[in-house]
């Protein structure tokens, strides 16, 4: 017992004394040993090594030695184009927290300094390379000085933990950004002949080859072997395992620059391609599930540089994978192709192509067949053949879209479009659409329904031929419960339909057993914001050139209907011409022509000139609501209208008339009218019975009208009715201000009896001789809505005796120049005129006045200056 613990002291103070020796040496060499491994390191590499500290140990890894460096800075070899990398610290190539090297404790006493691995800890490191192949982190190898003896670098165990990495190599524009959790690099030095190996663990966060880009963190093993000499550098087998698909790299690449690369892969799992893509894209994609496993190898020869690429070869295959639904019992079976990319013999864009040939695939119950390719990148011409039978209720299936539409029937598909596309920076696969075509579709009873789009298509039925331009006979179908037929031929409209900048050309013919244009009034909001009653405004396309011979049984919208219309329609962009339209509507005949165009605020104008027959006055009231006004409503009016009428009517997006800035100018003719209980005429009560003013009858009626600024003017007319014979002119606003003025014969007021003793200037104002021994008076009706007023018209009565005596004044010279011969230069009237027979009235109470001839004197003949002063 005693034995052991004097052993044990022995050894402990043994220990204890050499620790404190070692510790001591490696205080007193740490210095020498520090300075020897960095003068070493940047012996090794064509660049400058630097360390904030270090610190030599001979106690931790014992019996190796440690010298430990801190906030270890490595900066980039020269000779590397440096401009390639804008934006990229490209001044070092290692930042590292810290590092280690371990060399041999024995070795180093004897002045041999050998080091046998070096550890780097959480740091950044830079890799590039040019697109002449230099790159920042050139090796070479030189002796140190024999006075501070002699180090050997011989880097069998570099290891790397926790180090973010760039690389980014502009021969093949490849960009890798990621993470090396865990790596343990080789390399043997030999003068300029290097071989190395590399065995690491990462997790990639950017992928990006060229245009291909793969952002999702995944993780990758690589094990890479090489060996780099004066003749380039030569690859062994190297892999690159990335969720669970082995890419295998053969190859080299000569100290010219010319590259012999060939990457392979033949077991890439397709289920793992969602969770590589754009988070954009893997959501939309994540109820699809795909299996199978795809082919790829990738061959790279020639030189690469600023001015020249090497050769490409990529050829890929996938057969018999599957594509399936998480939601639908549908699925795509059997997808099978095969596909090659090649930049051709010139190894440029214009000599590249990609093909995908023997597509084959089973959707649903149908089976399809295709084919695809491209070539000439510059100025690409492409060509596209699909053949199948499309059922659209499995592809609404299958697109998860039965909240959105129903489907029924079927489509047979024969496509082939072929040609060039265009130039453009990006392409897009709609593009062929935009190309030469010879398809064919047959629709087979077709059924669509869109809820959220308000389109309800049953029945549709008929072929679509594509062969440079879209033919189409007789194609049905029932578009929202209307029954349409379409014959045509269209030019553009595949790329139309797919939303290209193009314009669609040609001439159809369309019949329609009823058209309601509200059920083509749509929403803009989304489905969860509509409302019922909500509309979309309507639009003229901007991108349409048709003429159109249309036909419609019944047209409906709001209280309007018509039957039988016909015509002929232009659509140009924004505008509507309907250079023939007829209609039968409002129990008459319309005819005429028009033209509708919108405006940059979606509202419309309409222009159209009109002719109309028969059209019951009553009901055109009705239908177009008064017309927007109050005043006279249609239960105050009966008749047939005809006549025509030019006019110009704004209306706002969703067809609703201005009728306040309507234009308007026109001849009509009523027949068979009546004024029915209409309140302004009642007005007249004070001169005609009333019983006959409610209901007012004529058998014809005949005049001009106008129409502008919110104002109808109705020129100068007779009117013979039930009630009275009238002459009356006037103006109405469309706010209900009017202006009348009536011209009653006195006659026709006696003999209604509506007055019976008193005197005629006090009963009727001012009373004036038409010159035929008629007198009239002059009555003017103004208001506004119901506010009638009624008075006796001293201006048009002023205006009958200015005209009366002008045409005495013309008489006079007349007369004066055939008796005395004066007024010789006067053109006025020559022939005297046929002296008229003179009236007078009697008042004496009697219920009509009397007219009495009164005879001239016999012996005397009575002139005009006698008349004009004769005493009464």
């Amino acid at each position: 017992m005693k034995l052991s613990i004097s052993l044990l002291k022995i050894t402990s103070i043994i220990i204890g004394t050499l620790l404190v020796i070692l510790f001591i040496i490696s205080l007193a060499i740490q210095n020498k040993v520090g300075a020897i491994v960095l003068n070493t390191l940047n012996l090794n590499f064509d660049t400058k090594i630097s360390s904030e500290s270090y610190r030599l140990s001979l106690i931790k890894k014992f019996p190796k030695a440690t010298i430990e460096l801190r906030n270890v800075l490595v900066l980039s070899s020269h000779g590397f184009d440096l401009s390639a990398f804008e934006g990229l610290n490209t001044d070092t190539l290692l930042a590292a927290r810290s590092a280690s090297v371990d060399l041999r404790t024995i070795d180093m006493i004897r002045g041999n300094y050998t080091f046998t691995k070096i550890t780097i800890r959480s740091g950044q490191l830079y890799l590039f390379t040019d697109s002449s192949g230099r790159t920042n982190y050139e090796f070479t190898e030189r002796k140190s000085p024999g006075k501070e003896g002699s180090a050997r670098l011989n880097l069998n165990r570099i290891s790397l933990q926790d180090l973010n990495l760039e690389y980014n190599d502009k021969r093949v524009d490849l960009n890798i950004r990621g993470i090396v959790r865990d790596g343990m690099l080789k390399s043997r030095i030999r003068g300029n002949n290097i071989d190395f190996e590399g065995d690491m663990k990462m997790f990639i966060r950017l992928f990006r080859l060229d245009d291909f880009i793969i952002r999702p963190e995944i993780t990758a093993d690589l094990n890479v072997g090489l060996n780099q000499n004066e003749k380039g550098t030569f690859f062994k087998k190297s892999t690159m395992k990335i969720e669970n698909w082995d890419f295998v790299l053969t190859g080299f690449v000569a100290a010219d620059n010319y590259l012999d690369l060939t990457v392979k892969a033949d077991n890439i799992d397709i289920s793992r391609i969602p969770y590589l893509l754009p988070s954009k894209y893997s959501k939309a994609l994540s109820a699809y599930h795909p299996e199978g496993t795809l082919k790829f190898s990738w061959i790279t020869k020639g030189k690469s540089g600023s001015s020249q690429n090497p050769h490409y070869d990529i050829a890929f295959s996938l057969k018999d994978a599957l594509i399936d639904n998480r939601k639908s019992r549908l699925n795509v079976r059997n997808l099978s192709f095969n596909g090659t990319y090649t930049n051709g013999s010139g190894n440029s864009p214009e000599t590249s192509s990609f093909k995908i040939s023997d597509f084959s695939s089973r959707f649903g119950s149908s089976d399809y067949i295709g084919s695809f390719s491209l070539t000439n990148f510059k100025d690409p011409f492409t060509e596209l053949v699909f053949r199948g039978k499309l059922l659209p209720q499995e592809l609404v299936d299958f697109l998860n879209m039965n909240k959105l539409a129903e489907a029924g029937g079927s489509i047979d598909l024969d496509l082939k479009f072929s040609g060039k596309p265009g130039k453009k920076d990006n392409f897009r696969f709609t593009d062929v659409f935009n190309m030469a075509s010879d398809s064919r579709i047959v629709f087979n009873s077709v059924n669509l329904k869109l809820s959220n789009r308000e389109i309800d298509i049953k029945n549709a039925a008929g072929t679509f031929r594509f062969d440079g331009s879209t033919i189409t006979d007789n194609f049905r179908l029932s578009l929202n419960g209307q029954d349409i037929s379409f014959s045509g031929k269209l030019t553009n409209l595949p790329g139309w339909l797919a939303g290209f900048p193009v314009t669609l050309n040609g001439t159809a013919s369309v019949s329609a057993s009823s058209f309601r244009p509200e059920r083509f009034m749509d929403t803009d909001k989304d489905p969860g914001d509509r409302t019922e009653n909500t509309k979309a405004p309507l639009t003229i396309p901007a991108d349409v050139m048709l003429d159109i011979d249309f036909r419609v049984d019944t047209l409906s919208y709001k209280l309007f209907k018509a039957r039988n219309i016909n015509g002929n329609l232009s659509v140009r962009p924004g505008m509507l011409n309907f250079r023939s339209l007829s209609m039968d509507s409002q129990e008459g005949k319309v005819s005429g022509n028009g033209l509708v165009v919108q405006n940059p605020d979606k509202s419309f104008v309409g222009r159209g000139s009109f002719v109309v027959s028969g059209v019951d006055v009553k009901q055109s009231f009705s239908t177009f609501n008064n017309f927007g006004q109050d005043f006279i409503k249609a239960e105050n009016l009966e008749g047939l209208l005809s006549g025509n009428i030019t006019l110009v009517l704004p209306v706002d997006s969703l067809l609703n008339p201005n009728i306040h800035t309507m234009a308007a100018e026109g001849r009509f003719s009523i027949s068979n009218g009546a004024l029915v209980n209409f309140d302004p005429v009642k007005a007249l009560s004070s001169f005609i019975e009333l019983s006959e003013l409610q209901n007012i009858r004529f058998d014809k009626l005949e005049n001009d009208f106008f129409i502008r600024d919110n104002v109808f003017f109705l020129p100068q007319m007779e009117i013979r009715s039930s009630a009275a014979d009238l002459s009356v002119n006037g103006e109405h606003t469309f706010d209900n201000k009017y202006e009348y003025h009536v011209k009653m014969l006195l006659s026709e007021i006696l003999s209604k009896k509506s007055r019976k003793t008193r005197k005629p200037a006090e009963n009727f104002g001012e009373i004036q001789d038409d010159g035929l021994g008629r007198t009239s008076i002059f009555l003017r009706i103004d208001g506004k809505g119901d506010n009638v007023k009624v008075s006796y018209d001293m201006k048009a009565a002023g205006n009958q005796l200015k005209e009366n005596l002008k045409k005495e004044k013309e008489t006079l010279k007349t007369i004066i120049k055939e008796e005395y011969g004066l007024y010789r230069k006067d053109s006025g009237q020559v022939n005297r005129k046929e002296s008229r027979p003179r009236f007078r009235i009697s008042w004496e109470g009697t219920e009509t006045a009397e007219e009495q001839e009164e005879e001239p004197p016999a012996e005397k003949k009575e002139g005009f200056l006698d008349r004009l002063f004769k005493k009464k």
